[in-house]
This record gives C-alpha cells, structure tokens and sequence, in this order.
C-alpha cells in the first residue's frame, strides 16, 4: 500500500477510483472543486479533477476576463490554472490531472496552470493506463520534493520543458513528460514496455550502450552527445542528449533530456552550405579585430587554408596604404553598433604574397553569439581592372578627336563624346536617349545622307555586315567639310547584334591632300615632257600656284660655269614682289644655305635674318626646298604661319619629281649629243672604209698584176718577196676594212646556236689547217648579230692557228657561272708580260700577224654591250671568256 493518497474532484475523475486503488494508492473523491480544498493534507500525492468549470468559478479566477471577450478554451484553462496554483499552495509541486474534452484546452491547461490535460474519451477507454501514469508522476514528485529546488525542478521537468525528459533504471523508463511520447510517437503503456535502446536508431545504440555502461563504472564520459531517435512512423530525429547520474527512490538512475535538433541540424547544414560553397568568403572577426573563422572558399580566392588566418589581426592582412580606410570603418562599426554602409575596397594580401583586390560588407553581430563582425569579401581584381579599363578607355574615347557614337538595337541614341557634339555643334544631353532621326530634325543631316546612314544601319543591325564606311560633304554657313563615318556592331556573348558604334573623322585636309596630289602627279606628268632646264622650271612654277596655292615661289638652277644660282622661272606674283633677280654667286642668300646644305628649311622670320638676299622684300617667311645637284626651289609668303602645313610635304615630292626630270632632260640631251657625235664617227668611218677598199686597193690590184708580169719574165727571191708583201698589204687592207665595219653598231639581233656558228666560223678559218680540231663543248644560244658573230668566231679560230699551229685543238662551250661562253685553245698560251695588250690594235706577237684581229673582236664585244676576259686554259693555251646579257 502506498502512502500518498490521491484526491479525485467531480463525476468523471470518481470513475477512476478502482484503477488507481489497483496500483496500491489510497483514494478520496469530492464532488466539487470548490471542497477539494478540505481534502487536502500533506499525504495527497497527486489529484485528478474534473474539467468542468462553472461559470461562477470562472468569475473567480481575478474578475479581469469576461466570456463574452475570451474563448471558452482561454476561460476554462485559467479556471484550471487557478485552481492548479491553489492546490499547489496546501501541498506543494504534485501532479494534477485535468479531465478536459479537447485537445486544444489540454495544451491551453498545460501552458497556464502547469496541469495534465487528459482527455476525457481517453479515460473512460483505459482508465489503467492513467492510473498508471499517475502513480509513475507522483513517484517523481516525491523524488523531486527532497531535490532544494523541488519545485522548480518538478515545473520545469513535467510541466514545462519543451525537451523530451526521462529518467531511466536499468535500461528501463521509470519516468518520462508528454514530450517523449510526442518524440517517439509511443503512448505511456508502450514506452513503459520498452527499454531505452528500443527508440535509439540501430546505428547509434552501440555507442549508447557503451557510453552508459562506463558511466555506471564510474569511468570519464561524456555528458552531452549526439543521438539518432526513430519515431513510430520510421522518421529519424537528431537529438542532442543530456545525462546526469542521479539516484532515484534509492537507487542508480540517470536524468536524460532529449532536444530534437533536427530542423536545427538541418538548418546549420543549409547554412553552412551556403557558406562552404559560397564563392565569396565569408570571415567571421572578432571585437579584437582578429579573424575567428573564414569559409572554405578563402583558399581558391586567396590560396590560404581555411583555418591558417584564424588569430591574425585584419591589419596583419590588409596592403598599408589601404589599412587606414579598412580600420576607420571597423572603428566606425564598434562606436555606431552597426556594419558598414557602403561596400569597402581594398588590397588584401594573397598566400604567394600578392595583392588582391577585395570588396567586402560586414554586419555587427557583436551583441550575439558570433561576438564580431560577420564580413562577406569578393575577389574584385578582374573587376577592378575591367571597370580601371572601361575607364581608360572611356577617357581615351573623350579624347579622340574622333566623333564617337553609340546607338541600341531600336536606333536609339546611347551615346555622344564631346568631339562629336562639338562637330555638329549640339550638346550630347540633346541627342542622348533620342531616336537617330533626330540628327535630321536639327539639320545636321540632309535626306540623302539620312538615307545613306540608315541603310548602312540596316545592314549592321541585321548582321548582314560587319562594317560599313560612309564618305559624307557636309557644309555648313561658315565652313564646308568631308566626313568619313564608319559604323560597326555591338554584340553580345552570343554573337547577336544589341546595337552599333559610329566613328566620325573630319577627313577635310586629307581629301585636300589627296586632291593635291593627285594634281601633282598630273604636274609631274608634264615634267616628263619637258625638254629642257628653263621648260622643267616653268612646269614647277605652274605647279606651285596651280597645285599648291603657292603664288609667290621660284627654281634657281646651279651654273658651275659661274658657280652660281641662277633665277630660271618665277610665278608673276614673284616677279612682281622681286623683279629682276640676278644670278646669286656662292654664298649668297638663304637659297645658297640650303643648296649647300641639302637640307629643306622653313624660315618663319626672314626680316630678322641676316642671310636674307634682298632686305628691302615684304616677305615674311620663306620655305626653301632642294633640288638636289640641280639647285633649290622656294616659296615665300607676306604673312607669318601659312607655309608649315601638309603643303611643306608636297613641296618636298615636287623638288623631288623636279630633280627627276632635270636628271632626264640633262641625259637625253647627253644622249643627242652622243648621237651626233657618233653619227660624225660614222660618217669618217664610211670615208674611211671606202678609201680602204677603192682608193688603196686598185693601186695594189696595178702593182700586183705588173708584179705578175715582172715574175713571167724574171723570177726570184726579190719577187717572191714582193709577192709577200702584196699579200700582206691585202691582209691588212682586208682586217681595217673589217674593223671600221664592226666598229659601227648593230641594228638587228637573233637568238643563235653557237654550235652552229662556230662550225660556220671554222669552215672559213680552218679550211686550209686539215689538221686542227674544233671541239664544241655542250649546247648555247646566242642572241647576237650573226655576221658580226661569226667574225668574232673566225677571229680567235685563227689566232688559234697563227699561234698554236696547224694541228691545233680549239674547244668552244658555255661558262658553267655566267652567262655566255669560251673560246680556248692548247697552244703555247700569250706570255703574261703581253696579256695587258693582246686587244691594242697593231699589236701582235706573230711575225705575220696585223695586230688588229683582236682588235676586231673587241669592237664586235662592244657592238653588242658584251665583256671579254683572257686567261690561260687548261692546256696551257690561250682562253677567252665572252659574258653575254641573258634575255632568253
């Protein structure tokens, strides 16, 4: 028999009087609440009341709440907390169960009073079952009594803890709250047919075993861990358990409190997620200013381990000439209690020692569980340098001098630096965020060139181009200019077109430029055809207004006859200003300074120059331009500033064309004097031939026919002797006439076989030498004259014989490294000593030879522009090389 009592209050809780009488307790009912209060003693160890509640003891419970402004739940659950609190003031903290018809007011019960609410179907189905959680409540309340905090400890373990609390004995349940059945999904009787391990997961009950067997031992363990809980429903709950040794009713026991961490764990994991797989790093500091945590990502963005900068102060990290800014605002965040307003940027130093660019935010958690500042940093290196290049680049599009346009899909004007606004004289305000028409409605375009840029858009826009060049004139009431506009696409990461760039260039002066010089080459045209000194110099002056706008210029042409600078051709306007210009002597003038000197030279203040020729001239400055070897070209002008612009260039290729065509005129007129000259040769050399061949020849044709009859009548020595030098009179008859014919030049050439030539020349030269050999070495053609070619041939075969003998070998090929060919022999060779002179005509080394056959070859040489060498031949005779001009 148990010693407490149990106090049952109204109807429904009578009903359980037999069911708690079973379990050895002692038990008295009352039909009120209201009398309950008779009852009670120190032996009532729990109480079981009805949950009715009149309307009067409603009333009771302080007069502040009316029925017709609180729920009947909200009512009848302060009726209970009042009389739970009375109870508890006759027999302190003992259970009290409330018999209640729902759900919703057994909970409202349970948070107000500190009662049981139990609901009524529930009791009349099993009545020992609430006996039997009766009897384990009271068990511990006793037990909790002796406890110096009983109260309280009761409140929180039964009565008001949101964990899940049992105390546990031999592996058994001894006591548990409401919060266990909840977490494990088992009624009172089936956790109390249970042992503990029974709701562990399978996995974890190994560890639990093992850690409350130590326990009992008395061995070092841990009191707080982790374990798995699995519900009825097969769900997994992550628990953080708690365990304490106690002794309960006499015996060893343990208190354990179970928190499902479940959504906690799974929140962390989120969260910590977010923060492992984050890209940005996240930083966890101190109020000391040192680093608590860093995400992982801290080693792919600044290469350190996650844990190698925890200790370090942010300063330790931060480049020195960014630490002041970085520490005034966490400075700023301590004093203010706040994170920072704006991103800061800043240098922060790498694991290799190098400095990224970060951006960071930082929020103050210093009143929480983080103690610190919660930084987020990013890796701005890239974007920094992007954003340090867009801006770069947005400065040098300022400061182009091109106009630069930007224009959207929809032709929408996004974009206009100052160069272009300036051009068309409207602000960029005026025409930024305006369709492209709106260059027509301000006039600065007319219909057609409207026309021409918008198709040049249709076509960037539609991809159909990749870049379109337009040439426009515009002209306005002061000035008149070309353009030249080209437009290219915007694209974006997927290659299709978001809009165009436009670039204006004020081409103006290169078009008047160009236009010059395409005049000056017409000019030069003219000075091809001039055909002397004075034509050339006038050309240069026409060319000067004409082309250059230069009204004021002149050519001085040197005179080594009188080492001086003559005035050859001067514009009317230069006429005017000088007059009568004399022919300058050596050292006279600024003209003379750069004749000399070959160097151009613009004078910008004549008037104070000392070399100037003519003191009492108005001219301001003067450009002067060398025509080198021929003279110099000038030009001056009345005002200062207008000669240095492109002009000066074009001066520059003008001397130059003029230099051309003096070096021309100067040749053809050498040339026509080398065609008379030659003419007069040939003319004497005609006058010549024919008194060789009539004059000479007939009085030797007499002497030899009488010398014919003298030798009939008498013959000897002295004849025969005569004989010989009638023949060797007609020899060199024969070899002059040869020569002054060869010396004359060749009309008509033809592409010959030498084979065949030198077979011709051997034929004729060899005819009477059946003993010598012609040995023609490998295969040439000759373009040559063929009879002046075959004499050459006949020429050196018969050198070869004079000198090598009847039985002579000469062989005829083409050189192996130039172009032409050889004539060599294996007779005795030309002593070296005679060699200068072999080609001096009248000079031989054979007692019968004229001197004049080589002489003959070497006018066939220069009639055809040929070259001939001599050198000794591999036989030892003579060999001649004759390089010829390859035109096959």
């Amino acid at each position: 028999m148990n010693d407490s009592r149990v106090l049952l209050v109204g109807e429904d809780a009578a009903l359980l009087r037999d069911g708690i009488e079973r379990r050895g307790f002692a038990v008295e009912t009352v039909s009120e609440r209201d009398t309950a209060f008779d009852a009670l003693d120190e032996t009532v160890g729990g109480v079981v009341v009805d949950g009715i509640c009149t309307r009067g003891q409603r009333a009771d419970n302080d007069g502040a709440h009316d029925a017709a402004t609180t729920s009947d739940a909200d009512a009848a659950a302060d009726c209970d907390a009042e009389f739970i609190s009375k109870v508890r003031d006759y027999v302190g903290p003992v259970p009290v169960y409330v018999l209640v018809d729902d759900s919703e007011r057994a909970t409202a019960t349970a948070v107000r009073g500190g009662g049981i609410g139990i609901e009524r179907s529930a009791v009349a189905d099993d009545t020992a079952a609430l006996a039997a959680r009766l009897e384990r409540a009271m068990e511990f309340s006793q037990w909790a009594a002796t406890s110096r905090e009983g109260d309280s400890l009761y409140r929180l373990i039964v009565e008001q803890s949101n964990d899940a609390i049992f105390i546990g004995q031999d592996a058994d349940f001894q006591f548990w709250n409401r919060r266990l059945t909840e977490l494990t999904g088992l009624n009172d009787d089936e956790l109390a047919a249970s042992a503990v391990l029974d709701v562990i997961h399978p996995d974890d009950r190994q560890k639990v075993a093992d850690i409350s067997d130590r326990r009992r031992r008395g061995e070092d363990v841990p009191t707080n861990y982790n374990v798995r809980v699995v519900d009825t429903d097969g769900d997994v709950h992550e628990c953080s358990v708690t365990v304490q040794d106690i002794h309960y009713h006499g015996e060893y026991g343990v208190l354990v409190t179970m928190r499902d961490v479940t959504e906690q764990r799974a929140t962390e994991a989120r969260f910590q997620s977010l923060i492992e797989l984050a890209r940005d790093v996240v930083t966890l500091v101190g109020t000391d200013g040192r680093v608590k945590y860093q995400s992982p990502s801290v080693e792919s963005v600044l290469g350190f381990d996650q844990d190698e900068l925890v200790g370090k102060h942010i300063e330790e990290l931060v480049h020195p000439d960014d630490r002041a800014v970085v520490l005034s605002a966490y400075e700023e965040s301590l004093q203010t209690e706040t994170g920072t307003k704006e991103p800061i940027r800043y240098r922060h130093r790498g694991a290799d020692g190098s400095w990224r660019w970060m951006e960071s935010m930082a929020t103050n958690q210093a009143d929480t569980v983080v103690d610190g500042f919660v930084v987020t940093s990013r890796d701005v290196t890239e974007q920094r340098t992007y954003e340090r290049r867009l801006q770069r680049y947005e400065t040098i599009v300022e400061s182009i001098h091109q106009g630069a346009y930007v224009a959207d899909a929809d032709r929408t004007i996004r974009y206009i630096n100052e160069a272009a606004a300036d051009r068309v004289g409207v602000s960029p305000e005026t025409l930024v965020g305006e369709h492209i028409s709106v260059t027509k409605d301000y006039g600065l375009l007319d219909d057609d060139q409207y026309a021409q840029i918008d198709a040049a858009l249709d076509d960037i826009l539609s991809g159909e181009s990749t870049g379109e060049r337009l040439e426009l004139s515009l002209s306005s009431s002061t000035v008149e200019r070309v353009v030249e506009f080209t437009v290219t696409p915007i694209t974006d990461d997927a290659g299709g077109v978001t809009g165009a760039v436009g670039l204006s260039s004020d081409i103006t002066e290169r078009k008047r430029y160009e236009e010059r010089l395409n005049a000056l080459h017409v000019s030069t045209r003219r000075l091809s055809a001039a055909t002397s000194k004075t034509a050339v110099a006038e050309v240069v002056c026409d060319a000067a207004v004409e082309v250059l706008d230069y009204e004021l210029s002149g050519v001085l042409l040197y005179d080594d006859s009188r080492d001086a600078l003559v005035p050859t051709a001067f514009t009317e306007r230069a006429m005017h200003e000088f007059g009568e210009v004399p022919p300058l002597p050596r050292g006279t003038g600024l003209s003379w300074e750069v004749f000399e000197s070959q160097e151009l030279c613009l004078y910008d203040d004549v008037e104070s120059n000392p070399q100037r020729y003519n003191p009492d001239t108005d001219i301001a400055e003067e450009l002067v331009v060398p025509i080198p070897d021929y003279g110099v070209f000038f030009v001056g002008s009345l005002e200062s500033g207008e000669l240095a612009d492109q002009r000066v260039t074009l001066a520059r290729v003008l001397a130059s064309n003029t230099r051309a065509a003096l070096d021309r005129v100067e040749r053809e007129q050498l040339l026509r004097r080398r065609e008379q000259e030659l003419a007069r040769q040939n003319e004497q050399l005609e006058s010549f031939a024919s008194v060789v061949s009539h004059d000479l020849q007939n009085p030797l044709n007499v002497a030899t026919g009488y010398l014919e009859l003298a030798r009939e009548q008498h013959d000897s020595d002295e004849l025969q002797r005569v004989a010989d030098a009638h023949d060797r009179i007609a020899s060199i008859i024969q070899d002059v006439l040869t020569l002054a014919r060869n010396g004359q030049t060749i009309d008509e050439v033809e592409l010959l076989s030498l084979d065949a030539v030198a077979t011709e020349a051997w034929d004729i030269a060899a005819a009477n030498t059946p003993d010598a050999t012609l040995d023609v070495e490998g295969s040439e053609d000759v373009r040559a004259h063929r009879g002046r070619l075959r004499q050459l041939l006949e020429n050196l075969v018969s050198n070869a014989i004079r000198h090598g003998g009847d039985d002579v070998t000469v062989r005829i090929g083409p050189l192996e490294d130039r172009v032409g060919f050889y004539v060599a022999d294996d007779g005795p060779g030309v002593p070296e000593s005679a060699r200068p002179r072999i080609f001096e005509a009248g000079f031989t080394t054979s007692t019968d030879g004229t001197g004049i056959g080589l002489s003959i070859v070497q006018s066939v040489i220069n009639a055809h522009g040929w070259s001939i060498w001599f050198d000794e031949s591999r036989d030892g005779g003579a060999r001649f090389e004759i390089t010829t001009e390859d035109e096959s």
